[in-house]
């Protein structure tokens, strides 16, 4: 298999990543306080021009990460599965009202090349 960040550390003494605790226990980037670190849209919005979140603050907490694709912006990046157990949480909604709200409310706005995009992890598939 061809060595890359993803199989193989940085250096030959580094082990792989998918064994590295840097996936379990990400490291505050330098320059990253506490502080900061409560305000997400602050800190990739310096990052990055124009990102676009969900306008609810409390979906902050279903960010995964930023998603690069050729030739177009950056964009945030939410788990589904997280925006769904917060709208059942937040709103007492049952799982399939919070999906059926999901789905028409907020993966179907489209508000630009910048609009977040959504995952659904193969552990929540596969339930």
């Amino acid at each position: 298999m061809p060595s890359n960040r993803l199989n193989k550390g940085s250096s030959p003494d580094e082990p792989a990543l998918a064994s590295s605790k840097r996936l379990n226990t990400p490291e505050i980037p330098p320059g990253l306080t506490g502080e900061r670190l409560n305000n997400l849209r602050e800190y990739l919005g310096s990052m990055f021009d124009g990102l676009l979140f969900l306008s609810e603050p409390e979906f902050d907490q279903a960010i995964v990460g930023l998603a690069d694709r050729i030739g177009m912006s950056t964009v945030v990046v939410y788990d589904t599965s997280k925006i769904i157990d917060i709208l059942c949480e937040r709103d007492g909604m049952d799982r399939e009202t919070a999906t059926e709200y999901y789905e028409f409310n907020i993966l179907g706005a489209y508000v630009g090349e910048q609009t977040p995009m959504f995952i659904s992890l193969i552990d929540d598939l596969m339930l």
